[in-house]
């Protein structure tokens, strides 16, 4: 009957045995490979939903305070034909960009022919992703500190509409400001959402399958210290089921994240300890178990071989009860005559 209910075990169930009923973790780890890697993959999708919110929040931030930037610090500026008009005399460079993989912004319209842009991106060179916004294209500059380059050019256009999916022919400083703090942005958080959840997820499943290996192949070194034998089939399962807490955490960890800037020095570490110390303690728990159980087959076999024993001498004193006892034959008098006189020889 338990056997059933353990088989017929839910998600949710999974989680709460996984957290707090060591004891359980062979059960579940029984149920197959199959079932532990769908559940690997359902903690693994609910985690990169919420590394995916915290994401768009952040995103949604990044964007309203470049449009704060724009108004504040941004000429008047046009954009027509393709290509941005601006009366600015020098180019404007922004080395503090707050959560975001760009670390260098340069607007430069002034920049027209390949030379100009070729000397702006050598005084501006740096280490990391630079986007430069020149009067007819985007570049997007990305250096490694070995000095190798990667660029990648945009026309404004097909930038505009990747980001829009609009084919937005001309606007002006206000109206950029206006659009970017608009409800019209929705469909570009939409189409972000999606693709961010698609990657994450993948990625996140990938590295989950990396990080559950590794950790089996540490339960399995300890389950040769231990002197316990255990498929490794079986260690990797269990595996699965003790990262449980560590997903939870990091959760939580992302939640914290959305309000305040908190940072926990090596957390990775602490993340890969914990579910380390869930499957050493599960892995010692069933070693216990498995020694209870041998000294209960041993006490087991003692009584038996008790039993045999009585059994055997009640046999054989049944047997020897049994058996026809031998008369002794009994010694016959010689029978003298009666009534006869001896004569006077045999007197």
């Amino acid at each position: 009957m338990e056997e059933n209910k353990t088989k017929n075990m839910n998600f949710f169930k999974k989680v709460w045995y996984s957290i707090t009923k060591f004891e359980k973790y062979p059960d579940m780890a029984a149920e197959g490979i199959k079932s532990a890697i769908k559940y690997l993959i359902i903690l693994t999708f609910i985690l990169s939903i919420f590394l995916t919110i915290g994401t768009t929040i952040e995103m949604h931030k990044s964007i309203g305070d470049l449009a704060n930037y724009i108004k504040d610090n941004i000429p008047e500026f046009t954009y027509s034909d393709g290509k941005i008009n601006a009366e600015i005399e020098e180019p404007i460079i922004i080395t503090e960009v707050n959560n975001s993989s760009i670390d260098k912004i340069v607007i430069d319209p002034n920049a027209e022919t390949d030379e100009a842009k070729n000397n702006s991106k050598t005084n501006n060179e740096t280490v990391g992703n630079t986007i430069y916004f020149f009067k007819d294209q985007i570049v997007l500059v990305a250096r490694t500190e070995d000095g190798q380059t990667n660029e990648q050019p945009y026309t404004y256009g097909d930038f505009i509409k990747s980001y829009t999916q609009e084919d937005i022919k001309e606007f002006n400083k206000q109206e950029l400001i206006e659009y970017m703090t608009s409800s019209r942005m929705s469909s570009y958080y939409v189409r972000f959402i999606v693709a961010m959840l698609i990657n994450l997820l993948f990625l996140n499943i990938l590295v989950a399958l990396l990080d559950t290996l590794q950790l089996a192949i540490l339960g399995w070194i300890t389950t040769l210290v231990a002197r316990i034998k255990m498929k490794f089939v079986a260690i990797y399962n269990m595996a699965i089921y003790s990262f449980t807490l560590s997903i939870l955490l990091n959760i939580v960890y992302i939640i914290i994240n959305y309000f305040m800037d908190f940072t926990i020095s090596y957390f990775q570490i602490a993340y890969t300890t914990i579910a380390y110390i869930y499957l050493a303690a599960s892995i010692f728990i069933l070693k216990d178990d498995f020694m209870k159980k041998q000294e209960e087959v041993e006490k087991i076999k003692q009584e038996q071989i008790k039993v045999r024993e009585e059994i055997r001498k009640q046999e054989e004193e049944k047997k020897g009860d049994e058996e026809p006892k031998e008369e002794k034959p009994k010694k016959k008098k010689e029978e003298e005559p009666k009534g006869e006189t001896p004569d006077g020889s045999e007197a």
